[in-house]
């Protein structure tokens, strides 16, 4: 009877739904009071339980928020720098280019006043789901602010960084958004630079990613010059290289 007693403690331990009282012990008034017991005690695990799992989730959501846009979803400018700089050093270390593209929708003021700033969230998130289906596995993109979203490209020099660029330049030509109204077209302007513009000596760190950044912005201030919707990389045109 003990030992059969012990099992079905366990039982009553472990099972999920925990067992009925069993027949067997139904008149044995201690055991029925131990039965209760313990089923508190597993009401209040089970309780607990549950709390952490929604603390932790929770937690889990703030991380996001703390790392990402709200409105598209892409990594915030913080965290864009903070795994720009692993990224580089890594491929400095490993002898290998990377670099940045800086890409802006073209007229995106003109496009808000046109359909309206709903109209305007939805492009900006059309955007980020394109480039985010069409990235390799190890690049990522970030927003910088407003309507421009930064692009780091690792394992590959200049030439392919602009390719890439060129690729999403014409998925995101062909590939309106859809409105309640119907599609609307939006192009952007891309600027490209790469670490073989900065030379691979350099040290890595905040003024050198701000740097590449900024030669990218002026790459990309050539582009929306010189027509808008296209690809321009550092170097080309009127582009001013800045030493810090």
């Amino acid at each position: 009877m003990a030992d059969k007693m012990l099992e079905y403690i366990l039982k009553l331990l472990k099972d999920d739904p925990p067992p009925e009282v069993d027949k067997e012990f139904v008149h044995i008034p201690e055991f029925c009071e131990l039965y209760k017991e313990l089923i508190s005690i597993r009401k209040i695990l089970s309780g607990m339980k549950s709390e952490k799992k929604v603390f932790k989730e929770r937690e889990t959501r703030l991380q996001y928020l703390a790392n990402h846009d709200p409105l598209t979803g892409a990594i915030n400018r913080r965290v864009f720098m903070e795994q720009a700089l692993v990224e580089i050093e890594k491929n400095m270390k490993n002898h290998t280019p990377c670099g940045v593209v800086m890409m802006d929708i073209d007229f995106f003021k003109k496009f808000n006043d046109t359909y309206g700033h709903v109209a305007g969230d939805k492009a900006l998130r059309h955007l980020v789901a394109l480039i985010s289906a069409s990235m390799r596995k190890n690049d990522f993109l970030g927003r910088y602010g407003g309507e421009e979203f930064l692009f780091f490209y690792g394992n590959a020099d200049k030439k392919t960084g602009i390719a890439i660029a060129e690729r999403f330049r014409k998925i995101l030509e062909s590939s309106p958004v859809q409105l309640e109204t119907g599609p609307a077209c939006i192009t952007a302007s891309f600027g490209v630079a790469s670490i073989e513009d900065e030379g691979v000596k350099c040290s890595v760190n905040d003024a050198f990613i701000e740097k590449l950044i900024n030669h990218a912005d002026q790459a990309l201030y050539q582009a929306k010059k010189s027509g808008r919707n296209k690809v321009v990389s550092f170097g080309e045109g009127e582009n001013v290289k800045i030493n810090l």
